[in-house]
């Protein structure tokens, strides 16, 4: 499977499971993604949470990759 297929892939599930997550589970993932996200660099952690803001807002697959894409560049998705 070609590189950009398979991210889109795997961000496509990323977002199905946010979803099914109670409010328990999202907020000890939040945390744990919190604490992993202190040990990456600043535009890692910038992709991260672009994705998991659109988790959170209940975006689909094609608004998580144009706010992956936004941030990469340096511009806002909100």
């Amino acid at each position: 499977m070609e590189p950009q297929k398979k991210l889109e892939k795997d961000i496509g599930k990323f977002l199905e499971v946010y979803k099914v997550l109670n409010t328990e589970a999202r907020a000890a993932f939040e945390a744990q993604m919190e604490s992993t996200l202190k040990n990456v660099d600043e535009k890692t952690r910038k992709l991260y949470i672009a994705l998991l803001d659109t988790a959170k807002d209940n975006g689909d697959l094609e608004e998580a990759i144009d706010n992956l894409n936004r941030t990469a560049n340096g511009r806002p998705y909100k």
